[in-house]
């Protein structure tokens, strides 16, 4: 079933069906996590799912998402499972392929290098990356300069298999083991280019998401106007107010 065919209550049900579950599994286990992007966005402005949204974000440091990936898929729901899929980003997903349009997007905050070259080589590896590991582009969604990247960065990741670009991306990302800068190494192109620091998410608050209580970073609010901006509690314009992701 692809994302046409399911309304966007029923991709809320299924979503709220893994959160649960992976609720489940890390408070047992102490996996530390927050809500991030869109999903903490919902939390505060609407104490759930900003309406028009369809996917679910959750956020990680390196080290508890490998333990995330070591417990998760022995512990959760014979439903469910842990997939790299075909992108660079792990996602919890559905196993019933009626279900799995509905999915939950896992970010990792890997430290960065220091130097300006090497920061700029590190984010340029990433990047070519994720060029070469995309799949059915719709390229009229982009200007003619990232048309032209992306389908460079295709062709130029052909004659790899999608395991060893999925293996490059992922030993790219570890590349320091440590450090105060920070980025989503997994985040889609300017997604990734933000610097986080360690202290933005150490300390953790929990604030209701729908019918469940999911953690938030308590510095929030610093948070959300680095993603979104200062006015984040305002809506968008009514046009804008679009799923991400209903027409893959």
């Amino acid at each position: 079933m692809s994302r046409k065919e399911l309304s966007l209550p029923e991709i809320h049900a299924e979503l709220l069906r893994q959160l649960e579950d992976i609720l489940r599994v890390c408070d047992r286990h102490d996996i530390s996590f927050n809500l991030m992007c869109g999903t903490l966005l919902g939390a505060v402005r609407h104490h759930g799912f900003i309406p028009w949204d369809d996917d679910v974000d959750l956020l990680m440091t390196r080290r508890e998402f490998q333990r995330f990936r070591e417990i998760y898929p022995r512990e959760c729901s014979s439903e469910f499972e842990l997939t790299y899929l075909n992108t660079w980003t792990p996602r919890v997903m559905n196993r019933d392929p009626a279900k799995a349009a509905a999915f939950t997007d896992l970010f990792i905050l890997d430290p960065v290098p220091r130097g300006r070259l090497a920061r700029e080589r590190y984010f340029l590896e990433l990047h070519l990356l994720q060029g070469m590991l995309k799949r059915n582009v719709d390229y009229s969604r982009f200007g003619l300069k990232d048309r032209i990247l992306l389908r460079g960065t295709h062709i130029l990741g052909l004659p790899m298999t999608t395991e060893w670009k999925t293996r490059r991306y992922e030993k790219v990302s570890m590349r320091l083991e440590e450090g105060q800068d920070l980025c989503m190494s997994n985040g889609a192109f300017e997604l990734m280019m933000h610097i986080w620091h360690p202290e933005q998410f150490e300390e953790k608050i929990r604030v209701p998401f729908e019918h469940l209580v999911c953690p938030i970073p308590k510095r929030y609010d610093e948070v959300l106007r680095i993603l979104f901006g200062p006015d984040y509690m305002t809506p968008p314009p009514e046009s804008e107010r679009v799923a991400k992701h209903l027409d893959v």
